[in-house]
């Protein structure tokens, strides 16, 4: 009989805050060993209110990666007291320390010390003034002393009352305490400038806790945001598509009766639509396309810049939540380029993953055929269909998401980093100077094996197969996958020569027992003072999106993952894109969601910059992964991949 050790696993309280329909909520990342229950008294909140702050979460429901919303009570005795003063690092000459004590109010320490409430605030932005926990240290600047009466504190505190009764209005916010012009301009996507300018501020100190700001203008205010517009989102672009049903008939008879005599009149003509077009022919290859040179001027700043946005939302009748995130992130990002000073007018179609469909929203679709900038669709059998008419139109056609193989085209933008490029990354490691140990299991990962070893042909390589029933010894591995005599693998860690480890098992579980097994022979050597050799472990970027593979493992072992993607999520744009996005769609955004605000920040400013040969020189950073873009095998391609390098000091190294 096996038995299994409980470990309690220690919870850091996160940092990361967000506001939701005026309440204060912690964003919780969930790792693996966390209950509802350990989170709960981490944040000293009820597991009830957990679960009413996230809808569809059951008990049993939580998942590691995957980040819920943790309600911030007004007094709490971890989180709370973070933010409130300490006693460190204080002037004394210029304050006194005031401990706040059962009992005491704002009003009893004003007319205690005899200082105005306005000056306590503005010497203590930590501190809720309004919501006093026992503990909290109060700063008392010892000039102000004796200079307020107690009528001056009432009138104070009277002003006050009447301040937080008076409600807002639409686009009105009331100034918190630690909020900044700074962090206030970038919660609504505008400079400090134009934020100032708009609330009448002439320096940072204007702005004061319980100022009531805007982010729009009057005149602004007439004109709802792209968010603001799509609150149901995808159910409502459905719904207006349904009423236009008729219209968009009507519209399809008449061309295609048009079509019908301008064929009885040249019947050798190709064209877009209905019958044998174009599309067929390059999907047929019946006919052999010229290159063609393409140009894309920019836009005068005073131009209305549209933009077609094609998605496949549904597939088979249901929606795909995946792209409903894409659309959000485009959405926010209109919203920050119209605060730039950009004219965008958005069009979006539901391609339905249908050439069927795509070919009807071509002919019959003013929001396309009028369109300077096209956005997706998403899979490269779509895109096949959109190409010859953004060729045609000279229009820049964006893949957000698809590693295009087949298809060329100069008007073609691929932002999935291209394969080819992933190999640079890797290649000190492939290079001949460490053994490369290929670890294999009862599945095999087929891709990634035949991807190791096109990259590994100039390096020594050992085959070990692994049996988890035996512990800390593998096998040989013959030419057809039998298993020959015995390895220890104790010694063989301890071998002088540097080591490469490749897992190709291909089953989650196998890949947890190797990897768990690497680090424990590790830990052991080293509790009995026996040194091992310098070893690393290239990973499967599939693993990061397990919930069974134990993610401390990755720490352990060294591990290096090449990924096309990454978000660093203690990036100060990335926490405040996070903040906005949960506050405008009550729900968390995904690699999807930032991959769609990038889509749009990038080429929309190009529009109105100029996408010429500079864009090979371009780095672009908007929000998440870099982009670089080379023109290659007929294409524009992103050639930046991302070298995660998980360190046993328990950091990860992004290169």
């Amino acid at each position: 009989m096996m038995f299994v050790a409980s470990v309690a696993v220690a919870i850091e309280p996160s940092n990361i805050v967000v506001t939701l329909n005026g309440k204060t909520y912690y964003k919780h990342i969930v790792e693996k060993g966390q209950t509802l229950y350990s989170i709960a008294k981490t944040y000293n909140v009820s597991e009830k209110q957990i679960l009413e702050c996230n809808v569809g979460l059951t008990p049993d429901g939580l998942k590691a990666d995957e980040y819920i919303l943790v309600p911030r009570v007004a007094v709490d005795s971890g989180v709370h007291k973070a933010a409130s003063n300490t006693s460190q690092g204080i002037d004394t000459k210029k304050f006194l320390v005031h401990k706040v004590v059962a009992g005491d109010t704002l009003y009893s320490i004003a007319r205690k010390y005899k200082i105005s409430i306005a000056q306590i605030e503005s010497d203590n932005p930590n501190v809720d003034i309004d919501h006093l926990a026992i503990d909290d240290v109060i700063l008392i600047r010892r000039a102000e002393r004796g200079y307020a009466t107690s009528d001056d504190i009432e009138r104070e505190l009277k002003g006050r009352a009447e301040r937080k009764e008076e409600p807002l209005k639409e686009g009105e916010h009331r100034v918190a305490v630690g909020e900044t012009v700074y962090s206030l301009s970038r919660a609504y996507g505008l400079s400090e400038e134009k934020f100032m300018a708009i609330n009448g501020l002439s320096s940072y100190n204007d702005l004061k806790v319980g100022m009531v700001v805007r982010s729009k203008t009057e005149a602004a205010e007439d004109k709802p945001s792209f968010v603001e517009r799509a609150t149901s989102l995808v159910e409502d672009m459905v719904r207006e598509a349904e009423e236009r049903r008729e219209e968009r008939e009507e519209r399809r008879r008449q061309r295609d009766m048009e079509r019908e005599e301008e064929a009885a009149a040249d019947t050798t003509t190709l064209e877009y639509g209905s019958g044998y077009s174009i599309f067929d022919s390059l999907l047929n290859n019946d006919v052999d396309i010229a290159p063609i040179e393409v140009a894309f001027p920019p836009l005068s700043l005073h131009h209305t810049l549209k933009v077609a946005l094609m998605l496949p939302f549904h597939m088979n009748e249901r929606v795909n939540p995946y792209f409903v995130d894409f659309y959000r992130g485009v959405l926010i990002a209109m919203d920050d380029l119209k605060s730039e000073g950009y004219d965008i007018e958005l069009s979006v179609f539901d391609t339905r993953g249908s050439g069927e469909r795509i070919k009807d929203i071509i002919d019959y679709e003013d929001g396309l055929r009028d369109a300077q900038l096209i956005l997706g669709p998403v899979y490269e059998d779509e895109l096949r269909y959109v190409v010859g008419f953004a060729e045609e139109n000279e229009i820049p056609l964006i893949s957000p998401l698809a590693d295009i193989n087949s298809l060329k085209s100069p008007v073609l933008f691929q932002m999935q980093a291209e394969g080819g490029y992933k190999n640079e990354k890797l290649a000190d490691i492939f290079d001949g100077s460490r053994e490369v140990v290929m670890v294999y299991a009862n599945s095999v990962d087929g891709d990634f094996e035949r991807e190791i070893k096109a990259l590994a042909v100039n390096a020594p390589m050992t085959a070990l197969n692994y049996k988890f029933d035996r512990g800390s010894f593998f096998y040989h591995r013959g030419a057809n996958g039998t298993s020959g005599a015995e390895v220890d693998i104790t010694e063989f860690m301890r071998t002088s020569s540097r080591k490469a480890y490749v897992i190709v098992a291909k089953d989650d579980t196998d890949v947890d027992r190797i990897l768990t097994t690497l680090a424990s022979t590790k830990s052991s050597v080293v509790a009995r003072s026996m040194s091992y050799g310098d070893y690393i472990v290239v990973g499967n970027r599939k693993w990061k999106q397990s919930t069974t593979i134990e993610k401390q493992s990755f720490f352990r072992n060294n591990t290096i993952f090449v990924s096309p993607y990454y978000a660093n999520r203690s990036n100060e744009n990335v926490r405040l894109f996070d903040s906005r996005y949960v506050k405008a769609y009550d729900a968390l955004p995904t690699m999807y969601s930032y991959r769609g605000y990038d889509a749009a920040m990038i080429f929309c400013r190009k529009m109105f910059e100029g996408i010429d040969g500079r864009i090979f020189e371009e780095c672009f950073t908007p929000l998440a992964t870099p982009y670089s873009f080379v023109y290659e095998d007929g294409l524009y391609v992103n050639n930046h991949w991302i070298r995660e390098h998980y360190n046993s000091n328990f950091t990860i190294v992004v290169e």
